[in-house]
């Protein structure tokens, strides 16, 4: 059996700091918002794994209070042919290593 990912994050809030421990997937979507900064993240780019990439950020937003923010972008060719959104994360977070997380 595979085992599943899981990793530690430190949330910096007004209020104070907050630490998390997520698993599979969500802890893929919140460290690739972390890795990625400015640039943000798209499903196509995470495609590989992120086969529910706006699921993954609904339940960082509404479970963890995170400020993750959707950004519509025209799909690249033909004009019309669509969307996509891209994320980005405005809440500032980091990503701990296992001995800090200890």
């Amino acid at each position: 059996m595979a085992r599943r990912l899981k990793l530690t994050f430190k949330i910096s809030r007004p209020e104070g700091v907050e630490i998390i421990t997520l698993q599979g997937q969500y802890a893929r979507t919140l460290s690739a918002l972390v890795e990625n900064g400015s640039k943000g993240i798209t499903a196509l780019e995470l495609s590989s794994w992120a086969l529910r990439l706006s699921h993954y950020v609904f339940i960082l937003r509404t479970e963890y209070s995170l400020e993750v923010e959707m950004v519509r972008e025209e799909h690249d060719g033909i004009a019309g042919a669509g969307w996509h959104g891209r994320y980005f994360l405005h809440t500032p977070v980091t990503l701990l290593l296992d001995e800090e997380a200890a």
